[in-house]
């Protein structure tokens, strides 16, 4: 019988940091470095990125660009990524620290996959100096993936497969039918499927959804649920093999994944 080997985690707006805060909140501060005003949904989009091609991402957008040519008489170069980056980079590392706060559900999910023998990996958009703050984090907590892959850490980030092979490299994970890649964003999803995994999104906690656990909290049902259900289509469409509204439901998902390799 086929097992489960391995499940591949995001961090930001998965795991730790619910709502994916830390990032939205230093990207638009960077953006107005070059006097240029982002929308929360504009600089959302392409999280999950490697931070670099996620500034490059927003400026490419219809909008931001014609912003951007309206205030300097000009197309954006390589420069200005690098200055909106460099900003970004001194913003996040006075913050990352106050982000790492566990998501609802994530160290009963470890315990589970652990009691299966199932390797636990991760992979961020986030550097290796960047990551290694969150992961210390959340090490503090109680969470231990047994791999760590960064995006400056491979050729290319999400939405190429790259970090995924890494961490099925380290892991010594062989068969890429039996692992799963579990995230919040597009990105993720888009990471897992080009990887050739099982591709299951997560909608609460994350970017996608992008309000703070206390904002998710007091957020009238209907509403609530309306959103979700929105988000859940957007990464089904994307190609999600499972959507789960939490982390609770990962359990399952990975039961009927099980289920699923060995017919």
């Amino acid at each position: 019988m086929k097992q489960i080997e391995a499940v591949i985690f995001d961090w930001a707006g998965t795991t730790v940091d619910y709502g994916c805060m830390a990032p939205i909140h230093a990207m638009i501060e960077a953006f107005k470095s070059k006097e240029v005003i982002v929308t929360l949904d504009e600089i959302r989009k392409p999280m999950g990125m490697l931070k670099l091609d996620h500034i490059e991402a927003v400026l490419n957008m219809d909008r931001v660009r014609t912003r951007f040519n309206q205030v300097h008489g000009r197309q954006y170069d390589q420069t200005d990524i690098e200055i909106i980056y460099n900003y970004f980079e001194s913003k996040i590392f006075k913050i990352l620290h106050q982000h790492t706060k566990l998501i609802d559900g994530l160290l009963e999910v470890q315990t589970h996959l652990r009691k299966r023998d199932i390797k636990i990996g991760s992979t961020t958009g986030y550097t290796t100096e960047m990551i290694k703050i969150v992961a210390d984090g959340a090490a503090s907590q109680g969470y231990l993936p047994d791999t760590v892959v960064a995006a400056d850490q491979v050729q290319r980030g999400r939405p190429y497969p790259y970090m995924m092979y890494q961490n099925m490299t380290l892991l010594e994970v062989q068969n890429i039918n039996q692992v799963v890649k579990v995230g919040d964003t597009i990105v993720d999803i888009q990471e897992g499927i080009n990887a050739g995994c099982w591709s299951v999104g997560v909608v609460k906690g994350g970017s996608m959804l992008g309000m703070s656990e206390e904002e998710t909290a007091k957020m009238e049902a209907g509403e609530l649920t309306q959103r979700v259900r929105q988000i859940r289509y957007e990464m089904l469409a994307a190609g999600a093999d499972y959507v789960i509204d939490s982390l609770h439901e990962l359990p399952w998902v990975i039961d009927l994944i099980q289920q699923k390799i060995n017919h």
